[in-house]
Formats: structure tokens, sequence, C-alpha cells
């Protein structure tokens, strides 16, 4: 399960994503999100530790149809309450989700495998129940930030204390296990220079040049599903190889010689059956 953030928790990172630098970083980590997504129709989105919907308003701005879940319940209240009601808000965990497999088209966790017991099984779980992507926002270990951020929670409580970074290459690693091979991927990040100099440095921090590189606080990776074996969903509306032709049925197993296609079928009666009509034939009742 990992850390379940409280209220107070929640309350005090939205009200520092409400005043600056915290909107515009908000701005600049979707736009990265988009730019890494790029998805080219609307899709069913799950975003999977959802807090108090920051995220979960973005995708439906986009025109997708969302669904959050999050282990807190007075989260998911106060969610509930704050979002529309097109945006499904339910209880569960990451390492268990409770929906079909492959019921979403992307599943998205941005900034959640940092605060789970098991970042394997959570990833695992998304792969499960999405059909086309996973999209991954995380916290670079490598960054600045973090290691700004991991120094800050030697003297005063954050929940960062609770949180567990990573880096592209063992994303990666993680979901190469989980895929059996090397993941089709594509990524990029942000928010290189520490925050006190944000202000100054975001002009180039939206630069596409300045994002490819594995040293920003912020990752939006995408990795994509691949199949080795897909069926066709709607196979009335498929269409068919050049050169097929419609096949002819018989109406039983039976492959018939050329000569006898097209000629009556003569049912004779089994044998047990005539025994038991010339029994019944040359049987006389005695008179009474």
């Amino acid at each position: 399960m990992g850390y379940v953030f409280r209220l107070e928790d929640a309350d005090r990172l939205d009200r520092w994503f409400e005043r600056e630098p915290g909107r515009t970083v908000f701005a600049l980590e979707t736009e990265l999100l988009q730019r890494v997504w790029s998805p080219s129709r609307p899709q069913r989105v799950l975003e999977v530790g959802c807090g108090t919907g920051r995220f979960l308003r973005w995708f439906a701005e986009q025109g997708h149809l969302v669904t959050g879940i999050e282990p807190s319940w007075e989260l998911v209240q106060r969610t509930r309450w704050a979002l529309p009601q097109t945006i499904t808000v339910d209880q569960g965990f990451a390492e268990d989700l409770p929906y079909e497999d492959g019921e979403f088209d992307t599943v998205a966790l941005i900034t959640t495998l940092e605060f789970v017991n098991n970042p394997k099984q959570a990833l695992s779980e998304a792969f499960r129940v999405a059909r086309r992507h996973v999209l991954v926002g995380f916290l670079n270990k490598y960054s600045l930030t973090a290691i700004a951020r991991r120094l800050e929670g030697f003297w005063r409580p954050t929940v960062y204390r609770e949180a567990t970074f990573f880096s592209v290459g063992e994303l990666r690693r993680l979901a190469g296990d989980l895929l059996c091979g090397a993941p089709a991927d594509v990524w990029r990040s942000c928010l290189t220079l520490p925050l006190s100099l944000f202000r100054y440095a975001h002009p180039l921090e939206r630069c596409r040049f300045f994002q490819v590189h594995p040293f920003g606080h912020f990752v939006a990776m995408r990795l994509d599903i691949r199949y080795t074996c897909k069926t066709i969903q709607d196979p009335l509306r498929g269409s068919l190889p050049r050169g097929a032709a419609p096949v002819r049925l018989h109406p039983s197993c039976r492959r018939f010689p050329a000569s006898e296609r097209n000629q009556p079928i003569k049912l004779r009666p089994p044998a047990a059956a005539l025994e038991s009509s010339h029994a019944v034939g040359s049987h006389h009742p005695e008179p009474v």
C-alpha cells in the first residue's frame, strides 16, 4: 500500500500549486506529459493515485474519458465533490486495481510509484489494465532538486521522507522485466535547474532540446504495450486479405469425393432397428 496522503498533505500541495512557482511548474509538467504522450484521439484514461484530482481535471479538459483511483477515502470524497460528475473516482490501491484486463487505453501514474511499497507490482497492474500506453511521471533521483529534498528531510518532516526516487534507467529496467524485453518508450525531463532559479529559467525549461537529458527533476515516460498476438475485436468489419474467396461449408466434417457431391443422401435405418421390426412382425399373439 505504501504512504497514503492525508488531507493536510493534499492541502499543502494544492496551496503550493495555486501560487508561483507551483502554477508554472504544473503547466510545464502537463506540457511535457502531452508532448511525450501525444494521443491521436480521445482515450479512456485511468490515473492511479489521483489525489485531489489536479491531473484528472487536466485529462478531462483534453476530451478524454477519465477515471481516477485513490487509496485515501477522505481524498476520494473530496475529489468527487470538487470534480464534475463526468469524472469517476474510485477507492483502491495501485498494487491491486479493481478493473478488467485492457479496460483502459492509457493508465497514468504521476508521482505515484514513489509512494507505493511495491513499485513493480503497481507497474504490473498498470500494464494489465492498459491496452495501449502506460504514462509515468516520476521524480528523478539524480536531479538537483531531489538531492535538496532528501537533505531537507533530515531536519524537518516532509512527505518526501516516504518517497523512493527513480532514475530513467531504473524505470526502463523495471518495465523491461515486466514486458520480457526492452520496452518501447519515449521520455523527456524538465525542472533541471533548482526551483529557486525557475523564475528566470522556465523559458529554457520549455525548450525541446533542453529536455532530452536524464537529469531533470520531473520525468515523463510513455511505455507502449506491444502484443505478439492480437485478436480482431470487430471481425464483421475487418477487411479480408486480397485474393480471399468465400468457403463453401458442408453439413458435416466429412469431405465428400467430387463424384458424390450434390447427390441426394439416402438414409438407412440402423441394423438394430431392422432386427427389432422383424421380430415384432413375426410374433403372433395367442388367442384368448
